[in-house]
């Protein structure tokens, strides 16, 4: 005969797995929502980038003023990058992404943290840094809108032939 606390042991992890789903999905939604935004950016859809966005979303990059905000900041991050890129002679730039190492939301915000690789060619040269993305959403109707988000790795390196 089973003892209660081996019944309890036996159960446990079956009632964690109905009770996942629940609390992921919103996370999950608002994780494929950042992963279309920046298959759009990568595709260089300007507009859907900036759209995605709310009016006053707070952005940190790596290149100066490194923090917008305020009403228009996506658009201004966006002009600020361009003119980055031209003078620092950055073409091509694509973020690849990986699985959330954290996905977490009550279904009116979420926070995600994706691993990140960012590649681009330099004065003729293939360059890349892997690191991570941070994301806040928030949920406005049926889609969910950056809030803010930051970019976090090391300065790019030469990629090995």
């Amino acid at each position: 005969m089973m003892s209660s606390n081996v019944r309890l042991a036996a159960l446990l992890p079956a009632s964690l797995l109905l009770a996942t789903p629940a609390w992921a999905a919103p996370a999950d939604d608002a994780a494929a929502a950042i992963s279309a935004i920046l298959d759009k950016f990568n595709a260089g859809d300007a507009k859907a980038f900036v759209d995605a966005h709310t009016a006053d979303a707070v952005l940190v990059d790596e290149f100066a003023p490194h923090v917008w905000q305020g009403t228009g900041s996506a658009g201004r991050w966006l002009d600020d990058y361009g003119k980055y890129a031209e003078a620092a002679g950055i073409s091509g730039a694509s973020v690849a992404h990986g699985t959330p190492l954290q996905a977490a939301s009550d279904g009116k915000g979420a926070y995600i943290v994706l691993p990140t690789t960012l590649t681009f060619a330099q004065g003729g040269k293939k360059m890349s840094a892997s690191g991570s993305m941070t994301f806040v959403m928030s949920k406005e109707a049926d889609n969910w809108k950056i809030r803010g988000w930051t970019y976090s790795a090391p300065a790019a390196a030469p990629v090995a032939p």
